[in-house]
């Protein structure tokens, strides 16, 4: 059963997930242009100065794709559940609607997880053939917080889609709003250094937040 659905999931997924993967590379790929093309033009010292002692996070360009991600990858996976009433078939298979719910955001979860670790990993490969490791290590301190708003996006984004009662839909928007902001207010590298395990947590709790809407959509609320 968990394969059917993996494989189901993957099919409405697939397009939404190869551009995003391509949009992460390519901005990655641009933030270290920029960064070479920096080195060339001023002295690299100066420019390492600005990041250690100014905190200057050279790659904000990054900043809101994850969570950029996280919606489009939300959104790909839940409307057609809900425009081709497909949501129907799968809380009528021969298991429960919690058990049905978690395994379609547990492929979310881990097509994100996938997605966001080898970006990650390919943001701090290239990194460390320009930065020293005290650099990149604050750079890290800040892409995890980003990382995690795609998440928040995630569950956000499929909560609202999902939901059939308006009013509803309408409180989740302003709390994921909200909520989301949470990860952006720093503008300095690795200030959310003693704030990565408490938005983790809030993380996890969110995750299974979308079930209260199926739970809604299955008794037929409107």
């Amino acid at each position: 059963m968990w394969k059917s659905i993996f494989y189901k999931e993957w099919l409405k997924v697939r397009l939404a997930y190869m551009l995003s993967f391509i949009t992460g590379v390519l901005a990655i790929t641009g933030i270290y242009l920029t960064v070479r093309h920096t080195f060339i033009m001023i002295d690299a010292q100066d420019y390492w100065d600005g990041i250690i002692n100014q905190r200057h996070i050279y790659f904000a360009l990054f900043k809101y794709i994850p969570a950029g991600i996280g919606s489009l990858i939300a959104l790909a996976q839940f409307i057609p559940e809900i425009k081709e009433k497909r949501i129907k078939l799968t809380l009528h298979l021969p298991l429960n609607e919690e058990v049905a719910g978690l395994k379609m955001i547990s492929f979310g979860s881990v097509a994100l997880f996938v997605i966001y670790l080898v970006l990650f990993m390919l943001f701090m490969i290239i990194g460390q053939f320009y930065f020293p490791y005290e650099i990149m290590l604050k750079a890290a301190e800040t892409l995890l917080p980003w990382f995690f708003s795609g998440f928040a996006c995630y569950y956000f984004v499929g909560l609202i889609t999902i939901e059939p009662i308006w009013k509803y839909r309408v409180l989740y928007s302003i709390l994921g709003i909200y909520f989301i902001k949470l990860f952006f207010i720093p503008s300095l590298a690795g200030a959310y250094y003693y704030a990565i395990l408490p938005l983790l947590g809030m993380i996890l709790l969110t995750s299974t937040s979308i079930l209260f809407s199926i739970h809604r959509y299955r008794k037929g609320e409107m």
